[in-house]
């Protein structure tokens, strides 16, 4: 890594050094892609924590290919990596390598979006190049790019939206004014990344907020897709940050009316998710836990792990 991109400040937008094991998941992802003469980008979250020196989590790359060529790749990754396909998704065009250690590689082919209804799914077109990819995104930290070249190196950082200025400000960006509209998990995604990164929002979610509610997204959209998200938050470490971020900006309002005016538990260290869910839960009135479980798709088993509050 660059003497720039030590822990709290984010190097300049140039090129990144990438070492250890992202160098050398890189690197075998250069020599697949090469062999199938395709072109691959680092992606997303990787560039943000190499800017800011911190660890890696999972590895996100576009393939500037046909979704079939990327699948292809995901499976030639897997072989040579010792890991296994988890995880494929036709309509996205997106594949996942789970490796032996737990970190996951995501491949995805480059696209462009298109909301017809604020708050349903986009409609893909395929095989973009890498600006329309990024500019797709949620925030400008993650819509940066560099191009992953023999033997792991990386490429001069793509950065059309700023990203690495706001990751240097410590600051969360949407890239448009009709991001939560076109997608309300941006904003349960926007407490999850403030709170483990540290980040203020920058000043363009409020107007963003209400774009989204005026557009009706948060009715139209599943529960699913909220609960699958409202669980990346509780996975956190930071949850009660985020939790109460989520609160203080109306968001737990969105999802289910008078959940942000009642109490929220006490979210401890340890446990499942079941059990997260459960304190959460557990001050809030029957009848409001009761909408909270049916908005969010509640399982049966879930229901049961939170029917009881303290």
């Amino acid at each position: 890594m660059t003497a720039a991109a030590r822990a709290g400040s984010a190097a300049p937008a140039s090129r990144l050094e990438a070492g250890g094991e992202l160098r050398t998941l890189l690197a075998a992802v250069a020599r697949c892609a090469g062999e199938a003469r395709v072109e691959t980008y680092l992606v997303g979250g990787a560039i943000r924590d190499l800017l800011l020196g911190r660890p890696f989590v999972d590895v996100d790359v576009s393939v500037h290919a046909e979704p079939d060529r990327t699948r292809e790749l995901a499976a030639a990754l897997a072989s040579e990596l010792g890991g296994r396909v988890k995880a494929r998704h036709e309509r996205f065009g997106t594949a996942t390598v789970e490796l032996a250690g737990g970190t996951r590689l995501d491949l995805a082919t480059t696209r462009r979006e298109s909301y017809p209804v604020p708050g349903a799914l986009p409609v893909i077109t395929g095989g973009a190049a890498i600006g329309d990819d990024l500019a797709r995104r949620d925030f400008t930290i993650h819509a940066m790019a560099a191009p992953i070249e023999p033997g792991g190196a990386l490429g001069d950082v793509v950065d059309p939206f700023g990203g690495a200025r706001d990751a240097e400000a410590r600051v969360l960006r949407l890239l448009h004014g009709r991001s939560l509209a076109d997608d309300p998990t941006r904003a349960l995604r926007a407490a999850r990344y403030g709170a483990r990164l540290g980040f203020e929002w920058d000043p363009g979610f409020g107007p963003a907020l209400e774009e989204s509610r005026a557009a009706g997204s948060w009715t139209r959209i599943s529960g699913d897709r909220l609960r699958r998200s409202l669980e990346e938050v509780l996975a956190e470490s930071s949850r009660a940050a985020a939790i109460a971020r989520l609160r203080s900006a109306g968001v737990l309002d969105d999802v289910v009316p008078g959940w942000g005016r009642a109490r929220s538990g006490e979210l401890g260290a340890d446990g499942t998710i079941e059990t997260r869910w459960a304190a959460l839960l557990a001050p809030v009135d029957p009848p409001l836990r009761r909408a909270v479980a049916e908005r969010l798709n509640f399982s049966r088993a879930l229901r049961r792990a939170t029917s009881t509050g303290r």
